[in-house]
């Protein structure tokens, strides 16, 4: 069961993972442009943001499976809360 102030932290901490994927992705893009094409550092560089990349591709899902999670676990709490009654 969510409550409401639970649900309201999960979304804040979603938020918060969007910024932060976004910041890294512009971070690891700004610094590969100041590399050597096919250095080591340039290569770790790439595939940082290739990896940033895959996460941030999945962020809907994993903010379709939060909005569900919230959803049903406040509908819970009602029909729940309601039963004590």
């Amino acid at each position: 069961m969510v409550s409401l102030m639970e649900s309201a932290y999960l979304a804040i901490a979603f938020v918060v993972f969007v910024v932060a994927v976004s910041i890294g992705g512009q971070v690891l893009a700004s610094v590969q442009t100041s590399q050597t094409t096919n250095s080591v550092a340039y290569n770790a560089t790439g595939s940082g943001l290739t990896g940033i990349a895959n996460l941030a591709t999945q962020s809907g899902t994993i903010g379709t499976i939060l909005g569900a999670v919230i959803i049903i676990g406040l509908l819970m709490g009602a029909f729940l809360y309601g039963k004590k009654d």
